[in-house]
């Protein structure tokens, strides 16, 4: 029979679908992330004691502070010095020894270009190359120290910043997030932490290729979906060291690597512990803020949370018993997010109170909390874009002045009903869309195969009933023709 004709053809296909599709998310999966055409990464040398980086390059040395040297960039009018910036205003420097003039290309990523231009020599003259980056063409002579060394301003009392978290798959309302954030000019944004799903190098580029149309620098930490498989050596690569910190006016910003309290008895190592006392004690006299990803205790243990009362009442509202029972199943539930160790935890706060830190910004919970805890101020900011699952929560981000340490603005933006049977739902389709935007081809190629098994098993499943539906359409015929015949009598009988 002619059916039997295509299985053979369709069995084919469905195995080239299978195959292809987990080769392609294999591929996507684990090939390393190629930041640019001709773009070469070099191993991240960074001292977090000053915060520099240093390397030789066509035999002068370079020596930055407030960013590190990420990499070499090829292109048809040579090779430029690529560094990225870790604050808002880095310096460089350019020792040239020995007998001979160089031309020296800069490329300095990561920054407001305005901002930063207008803060240099103006003899420098940098020409803008992105939204978020500057290119430097010196002539160093021999003996010579060359210097971009932009002033410190003078008043940074009514600069901007934001706070976020916790972006990683929700790519829709983080770039709504980066859309706004622009719009609003800010000196620098910090993002605390989960900048993508599971560490993937697919995942690392959606993500670096959204964040490079940030008009401002991003300051980033390590968060514990980031770790996951090679994650931290793509994050390396990409946004440099796993702790530093910066001045800014009379603001110190120090940001912690504790992503390893999720899975890990230690969240933050002894040696990160140490280097953070040194870096408190030389901060002493400043505003100290410290930026983290996982919370030292989870809040929701004794903590009430920041209700929004729309939210709250649409569950008494709407939810039913079924929603009032997942609710509370859901807040008793609840996995502890802080670390792991609580004496560590004891020591980490310890620490915070001592040095008089202002206020420590985390995230890693999916939901919004603010509190105090033996003076210092506590905010968990996780609402850019992942799931949400905790109750009350809600998709938003923050914006702090940086001389106004009690002020905080919250931005909300839409999210999806406080009702966990629509958040489940909303998590689904959350995940569904991070999927198709992480491996399009592969999603095609296996929905593809799905139509080809449904199509199979359909032929398969007419092929055993090939007598039987034979019979029962006899049997229709039979009765149409039956049905028809009398018809047709008692019609004509009437007449």
């Amino acid at each position: 029979m002619k059916i039997k004709k295509i299985i053979k053809p369709i069995i084919f296909l469905l195995c080239i679908c299978i195959v292809a599709g987990t080769g392609m998310f294999l591929y996507n999966a684990y090939h390393g992330y190629n930041i640019n055409i001709g773009f070469t990464s070099l191993p991240l040398n960074f001292n977090p004691d000053d915060s520099s980086s240093s390397y030789k390059w066509n035999g002068a040395d370079v020596i930055v502070h407030g960013g590190f040297i990420k990499g070499i960039q090829s292109g048809s009018s040579g090779d430029s010095l690529v560094i990225r910036a870790l604050s808002p205003l880095p310096a460089v420097e350019i020792k040239a020894p020995g007998s001979s003039a160089r031309n020296m290309s800069i490329t300095l990523e990561n920054i407001n270009p305005e901002f930063y231009a207008s803060s240099v020599d103006k003899s420098l003259a940098p020409s803008r190359i992105a939204v978020n980056a500057l290119e430097f063409t010196l002539s160093v002579d021999a003996g010579e120290t060359k210097r971009i060394n932009p002033s410190r301003p003078n008043n940074t009392e009514d600069d901007n910043y934001v706070i976020l978290g916790d972006s990683r798959d929700g790519y829709e309302t983080f770039d709504k997030i980066i859309a706004q954030v622009n719009a609003l000019k800010p000196a620098f944004v910090i993002n605390n932490g989960d900048l993508v799903y599971s560490g993937k190098p697919n995942q690392y580029r959606i993500f670096d290729q959204m964040v490079s149309g940030i008009s401002a620098t991003l300051c980033t930490t390590l968060g514990n979906h980031d770790i996951r498989g090679n994650g931290r050596d793509t994050y390396i690569k990409l946004y440099g060291p796993e702790y530093y910190s910066f001045d800014f006016g009379d603001n110190h910003f120090v940001f912690l690597d504790s992503s390893r309290g999720y899975a890990e008895k230690q969240a933050i190592p002894e040696a990160q512990y140490a280097w953070l006392e040194r870096d408190l004690q030389k901060a002493q006299g400043k505003r100290i803020y410290v930026i983290s990803h996982v919370p030292p205790t989870d809040p929701r243990n004794d903590i009430k949370p920041n209700e929004i009362e729309a939210y709250t009442d649409k569950v008494k509202r709407e939810g039913g018993a079924v929603e009032q029972k997942l609710e509370a199943y859901s807040e008793d539930e609840s996995i502890d997010h802080g670390f792991r160790d609580k004496q560590e935890a004891q020591k980490f706060e310890k620490l915070m109170s001592q040095y008089k830190v202002i206020a420590v910004y985390l995230s890693h919970i999916h939901s919004y909390f603010d509190y105090k805890k033996d003076g210092v101020r506590y905010i968990i900011s996780g609402g850019a874009g992942a799931e949400l699952l905790t109750q009350n929560s809600y998709y938003h981000y923050l914006i702090a002045k940086a001389g106004a340490t009690a002020t905080l603005t919250m931005v909300q933006l839409p999210s999806p009903a406080n009702l966990l049977l629509k958040r489940y739902g909303a998590t689904a389709s959350l995940f569904a869309e991070a999927m198709y935007k992480e491996n399009r081809a592969t999603v095609i190629l296996f929905i593809a195969g799905l139509v080809l098994l449904v199509l199979l098993l359909l032929l398969l499943l007419f092929l055993k009933l090939e007598a039987r539906l034979a019979v029962l359409l006899m049997l229709i015929k039979d009765t149409g023709r039956y049905i028809a015949k009398r018809y047709r009598e008692l019609y004509k009988r009437k007449d």
